[in-house]
């Protein structure tokens, strides 16, 4: 029941992750009905809508494959690396940079994307990686920072760097943050946090 209750709140961390850019982008819209007559503004809304509601649709397909007892279909697509972190940083602007701001923090997001190949691998599940890394990272800046993305060919790999300015970890979290599930955050309501998916002092690969 234990490992149930946390792999619950991992599915409910990750399909509230899809879920926010949707009301983000549906509140400004609301808010600001001028962007309605701004056509390129609107598609980009629009997008931003799509993008999340097909990550969310991702996140409930994993999950019907573990209830059936059976592996989830992996959907694996020849993906362009440099776009899917421009888009999971679109998708969590409302977040690092309007929610920050609202705080009283000011939050940057640098990118040093060099030409890469594309690779092969489940697009939906490499954004979810690296929004919920802008998001964590986000969070552990309280005073406000800079988050930065670097991209490079390592021989037949593809190598994506993250890396942010905030308080880090403590020599105890460290040691157990490849954990399935850890979180060193409670349930708010909002969203908990998960374990890492790669050290943070490794960069993370995929093969071509």
């Amino acid at each position: 029941m234990q490992a149930m209750g946390q792999m619950a709140s991992g599915v409910a961390h990750d399909f509230n992750n899809a879920l926010s850019p949707i009301l983000g982008s549906v509140e400004l819209l609301l808010e600001a009905p001028t962007i309605l007559d701004d056509r390129e503004e609107l598609i980009d809304s629009l997008q931003t809508i799509r993008t999340s509601a097909l990550d969310a649709a991702s996140v409930v397909r994993r999950l019907r494959g573990f209830y059936r007892g059976a592996q989830a279909e992996d959907v694996v697509e020849i993906v362009d690396v440099n776009e899917v972190i421009k888009s999971s940083i679109d998708l969590t602007r409302p977040h690092w940079r309007v929610q920050a701001q609202s705080e009283g923090r000011a939050i940057d997001i640098d990118t040093v994307l060099q030409e890469v190949p594309t690779v092969s691998i489940n697009e939906s599940e490499l954004r979810e990686v690296l929004t919920n890394m802008i998001m964590n990272a986000a969070d552990a800046m309280p005073e406000g920072g800079t988050i930065t993305f670097r991209t490079r060919t390592e021989g037949e790999m593809v190598a994506i760097e993250v890396s942010d300015t905030g308080i880090g970890m403590t020599d105890e979290v460290r040691q157990r943050c490849l954990d399935p599930f850890f979180t060193t955050k409670a349930w708010d309501g909002i969203r908990v946090g998960d374990g890492l998916w790669n050290h943070p002092a490794e960069p993370a690969h995929h093969r071509r």
